[in-house]
């Protein structure tokens, strides 16, 4: 299309073959260091699980008989999440 990137701060111009190549270096550069991110999380999980670590959110522990019974007589799923004290969608995950 006939379009080029300029940055002033950086002295960066794609219309130029040195800017071109800046700008590649730059992006590989940044691809490379997401995948060292993605590398190290990936140990850490496996670390993780290796040593039996419980991994995401912990379950919020409530009644689910004495909401299914607020349910039943007609009180909606916030109302019964705010008895509760948790969210409506774990209500409504309950249920399912």
């Amino acid at each position: 299309m006939g379009i080029d990137f300029v940055s002033l701060s950086e002295s960066v111009d794609t219309s130029t073959p040195m800017g071109k190549m800046i700008f590649t270096v730059l992006g590989r550069v940044a691809e490379l260091e997401r995948n060292l991110i993605r590398e190290r999380i990936e140990m850490g999980l496996d670390l993780a699980r290796k040593q039996k670590k419980t991994l995401g959110r912990l379950r919020r522990l409530f009644d689910r008989s004495k909401a299914m019974t607020l349910r039943h007589q007609g009180k909606s799923l916030r109302a019964i999440a705010t008895e509760f004290g948790i969210g409506k969608d774990t209500v409504r995950a309950a249920f399912h």
